[in-house]
């Protein structure tokens, strides 16, 4: 690295945030031999990722290349864009989301071999549309295994982004996705009970240690961790509070970064990994207009890429077909125990679970993915004086036994939720509807015919439960159909949703080794986006879990590998 002012740096390439994007592809550069400085506006690391489950969606994956009837190589490679063309309709560059399916074994095997990243196969996630040609079960998703960060250096520690609360406890206990079921049985099974105080007990050791909080990462914040401590030991330099206004271009090329604390000169150029207009603020109402929805996490702000790239040519891609990817949400309020924005994923799938609209009535299935449930729920509620929401409702053998929302299954108290006002209680449907606001006669005809048809384990209305993905949401050891189920027990209950979203569609066109492309489809010399920053290869669909973080890593490598090519067939020279 050379120049000695931190406001007039120099070095071989700028990488632009600090979510998995980035960090992989900062890691990339410096194992090639470059020098690199690492820009993240925030004060902390990670962005979303730091702040998600960690799943990422990766093809040809070792392990699951192990099992007794894993297809070919080649066979799971042609499967994989198989399934993923089938879900984007015409929107998709099928050259580009060959190259991702390609790099994505060559990714996983760099993140693991080179930062220790480790991921165990999600043997119970199924591709989201399993009808569709070339879906898979347990196969493309994994999840990150917890990390030890005691070997970090504390100061890199304290700079990851803390996760939400609602993969918390305590204020910095964290918990794995993988821990999940023990914590519900904790009261039920003896051998949970024990993991989870050592779970306990290690974190009040770390305390009394000094560390700000526990030791043990898990999901996003275990990736995060593990790719900035490799960086930071390779050499990289990662500067937190350091926003950048907009790239440098001269002569026909990115050369470098400007920001309100100086300048940064890159030989090779700059990878944009900074998160999507979702996370932009004046992004989000300059392309989606006045917008009632919930930007989930909601404290992130991403710079506005147009400005960022203004003066390249550089083209960010609008036509898609959902601007960003839908979930439906909740808000918990301050002083309860998960504040914030929810997402209700799997929730709606549950047995006694039903969600009504405005007007009482049921409008879709509820199981359906969460980016489908949104369109549903805008199409069938958007003139609404309110704007578009709905309620979702459960009985109290339903709410008890799963949980609701950020509510926990039993023994979680629900009497602070009920006080607070977020959850809504009534003896009878009636009585419910008349604590939401809603018709009384039309919320009790819902749910009696809802009833009727879910002892059968049918749905005539929307089908729900017919579909594998609806039923693997729901409860496998309910019969006769694991997605549907009466409410029956008394009380009812309520939560308020509206239209959430958890990451953007729309970003800059980039091409299958992540270069940044103009209006006329040609590279933006020394300009590379990955994750959030660039299109996603779906098109405005979202047909697996992981996706996101998945795409992220994997087009942040071959941004780097890109990047970088020159320098390595120079030292193939040499």
């Amino acid at each position: 690295m050379s120049g000695d002012r931190p406001d007039q740096a120099q070095c071989d390439l700028v990488v632009i945030g600090s979510g998995a994007a980035g960090l992989t592809a900062a890691l990339l550069a410096l194992d090639r031999g470059c020098s690199v400085i690492l820009l993240e506006a925030d004060e902390w690391l990670g962005g979303a990722t730091a702040l998600s489950e960690g799943m990422i969606w990766v093809p040809n994956n070792p392990e699951a290349a192990q099992l007794a009837d894993a297809p070919g190589r080649q066979a799971e490679a042609d499967a994989a864009v198989a399934y993923l063309l089938a879900n984007s309709g015409n929107r998709v560059d099928a050259a580009r989301l060959r190259s991702f399916v390609d790099a994505a074994p060559q990714a996983l095997d760099f993140v693991t071999g080179r930062a220790g990243v480790r991921f165990a196969l999600n043997r119970g996630s199924r591709d989201y549309y399993p009808e569709m040609p070339g879906a898979t079960l347990g196969r493309r998703a994994l999840n990150p295994l917890p990390f030890d960060a005691r070997g970090m250096e504390k100061g890199l520690f304290a700079r990851i982004r803390p996760p939400l609360g609602t993969m918390m406890l305590f204020g910095g206990l964290s918990i794995a996705s993988q821990d999940m079921a023990d914590y519900t049985r904790v009261l039920r099974s003896p051998g949970a009970a024990l993991r989870v105080a050592g779970h306990g007990l290690r974190y009040l050791a770390d305390r009394l240690r000094g560390w700000p909080r526990g030791t043990r990462l898990a999901n996003g914040n275990a990736i995060v961790a593990r790719l900035a401590d490799a960086v930071a030991r390779s050499g990289g330099q990662i500067r937190t509070h350091w926003p950048v206004a907009q790239v440098g271009y001269n002569n026909g090329r990115v050369v470098g970064v400007c920001g309100p604390k100086g300048k940064v000169s890159a030989r090779l150029g700059v990878i944009l990994a900074s998160g999507g207009l979702n996370a932009s603020h004046a992004a989000r109402r300059q392309l989606l207009g006045p917008s009632p929805h919930v930007a989930i996490p909601a404290g992130i702000e991403a710079p506005d890429l147009a400005a960022l790239t203004r003066g390249t040519g550089a083209q960010i891609v609008t036509a898609v077909s959902q601007p960003v990817l839908w979930a439906p949400c909740s808000v918990v309020p301050p002083g309860l125990a998960r504040a914030g924005a929810w997402p209700h994923f799997g929730d709606r799938a549950k047995p006694g679970v039903i969600c009504l609209g405005p007007d009482g009535r049921r409008f879709t299935n509820e199981a359906q993915v969460y980016h489908d449930f949104v369109p549903a729920m805008i199409a069938a509620t958007a003139h609404h004086p309110e704007g578009p929401h709905c309620w979702i409702a459960a009985d109290h053998a339903a709410i008890r036994r799963y949980g609701l929302g950020p509510i926990g299954p039993s023994p979680v108290r629900l009497g602070p939720y009920i006080r607070a006002g977020y959850l809504r209680q009534g003896k009878t449907p009636a009585d419910l509807a008349r604590n939401t606001g809603l018709p009384p006669e039309a919320v009790a005809a819902s749910i009696a015919r809802f009833n009727a048809a879910a002892r059968q384990g049918v749905d005539p209305d929307f089908g729900r439960g017919t579909s594998a993905y609806d039923r693997g949401n729901g409860d496998p050891l309910h019969r006769p159909n694991p997605a549907l189920g009466a409410l029956e027990r008394t009380p009812f209950y309520a939560i308020r949703m509206t239209p959430g979203d958890i990451g953007t569609f729309i970003g800059l066109a980039t091409d299958g080794a992540a270069r940044v492309l103009d209006e006329q489809g040609r590279p933006v010399p020394g300009l590379w986006a990955a994750g959030n920053a660039a299109t996603p290869i779906t098109g405005g669909s979202y047909p697996a879990a992981g996706l996101t973080i998945g795409s992220a890593m994997i087009f942040g490598y071959l941004a780097a590998c890109d990047a970088t090519a020159g320098i390595r067939r120079k030292s193939a020279a040499e």
